[in-house]
């Protein structure tokens, strides 16, 4: 079965560079609404292909654009998240040098930041308002790295500087709204115990990638929070205030499940 799922993922990859990618420049360049369905279904395709369900808790609240600020366990995350919903992510600088998976990254607009560069934070900041103001939904993971999914690290408060201004912007359009989410993932079996599907450490892709085919039957829940006011308070304060957000979802998930996810 891992061999099978590995043969049509390099199909489904080759497939989308033929079709997919010069379909979805075009309909970003043009702002066709295409352009999400293109997203979205192409997410859907790879999370089946992969192995894993994705099913979400909840609905992201507020009408939009949307500032939707989550805890990090793996790369599986923006691909699920993306197969619910048309998105924005942040992610950090070298992901936009990495073969295929970087090209595909800058084809659907992510905004990339330099780790531990203080002084590009204005300008990622910027892009990300641009973003906003332009009506997407932004992704941004606050943690700054992925973990286990054992726990929430802190976030960091850093990109959530820009949301006070666009808040009281005067341009309704631009008023963001702030999204707590929490991602955990369990196996597919009736016991739903937690599975570590992480990539951290000295991992490298493709071999992290191979243990996902190998494993299977993996389902990702996705937590969605009560929206948070982003005029409320500084950004450390904001910060605070979502970080709790995502530890109580996942502490109620793990309540829910009979402590069976911990």
């Amino acid at each position: 079965m891992p061999y099978l799922r590995a043969i049509i993922f390099v199909l489904a990859m080759t497939g989308a560079f033929v079709v997919f990618v010069p379909v979805q420049w075009l309909a970003r360049r043009r702002r066709w609404a295409l352009r999400h369905r293109i997203q979205t279904g192409f997410c859907r395709v790879m999370c089946r292909i992969i192995g894993i369900e994705v099913e979400e808790s909840g609905a992201p609240g507020g009408a939009g654009p949307r500032f939707v600020v989550a805890n990090h366990v793996s790369w599986t995350d923006i691909i699920a998240l993306a197969s619910l919903y048309p998105l924005v992510f942040l992610a950090k600088a070298e992901v936009a040098s990495w073969p295929v998976l970087g090209f595909l990254a800058r084809l659907q607009g992510t905004v990339f930041v330099e780790r531990g560069n203080r002084r590009a934070i204005p300008i990622v900041n910027a892009a990300l308002a641009e973003r906003l103001r332009a009506g997407d939904d932004v992704v941004v993971f606050a943690e700054g790295t992925s973990s286990d999914g054992a726990g929430v690290l802190k976030f960091n408060a850093s990109h959530f500087a820009m949301l006070s201004g666009l808040a009281e912007s005067n341009q309704d359009a631009a008023k963001p709204t702030l999204v707590p989410t929490a991602i955990v993932y369990t196996r597919r079996s009736s016991t739903g115990e937690r599975l570590d599907v992480g990539w951290y450490g000295d991992m490298t892709f493709l071999p992290h990638l191979w243990s996902l085919m190998k494993r299977g039957g993996a389902k990702c829940h996705i937590l969605w929070g009560e929206a948070v006011d982003p005029s409320s308070g500084d950004r450390k304060a904001l910060a605070a205030a979502t970080e709790a957000s995502v530890r109580e979802l996942l502490a109620a998930d793990l309540s829910a499940a009979g402590g069976k996810r911990a």
